[in-house]
């Protein structure tokens, strides 16, 4: 089993614009004290934002992740969903640039994460 499938990713889909997503929380995403784990947020935006250029490049590159910046802004415990809307600030031939606003269910901005991906040509018979 992947990182990818123990987060509990319910769905990535594109937008006009960029992506929206929701995860389900569960404990597997609480940190000692009870909150969600910075951690989890950072593997869930790394991971939906790696999704979003993948399914941008149709199989013609893969999305990789090279940098990722967070500000975790509340505290939330790890109940419900947790939303991301991701923004394609740069959509280059070797890099995607997103930024990815994340909230619980009731509208509560926990975090705010940038993501830069390098792309990898993926090369047939390879």
């Amino acid at each position: 089993m992947t990182l990818v499938d123990q987060l509990s990713i319910d769905y990535v889909n594109l937008t006009d614009t960029g992506f929206e997503s929701a995860m389900t929380m569960t404990e597997f995403h609480a940190q000692p004290f009870g909150f969600l784990n910075g951690g989890a947020t950072l593997a869930y935006c790394e991971a939906i934002a790696g999704m979003a250029s993948n399914l941008i490049g149709k199989g013609a590159y893969v999305g990789v992740g090279q940098t990722i910046t967070a500000h975790h802004l509340k505290a939330t415990k790890p109940q419900g969903k947790l939303l991301a809307k991701g923004t394609l600030l740069h959509g280059g031939k070797r890099s995607h640039v997103w930024e990815i606003k994340v909230t619980n269910e009731a509208g509560d901005h926990i975090s705010q994460v940038t993501v830069v991906n390098a792309l990898i040509e993926m090369k047939q018979g390879k």
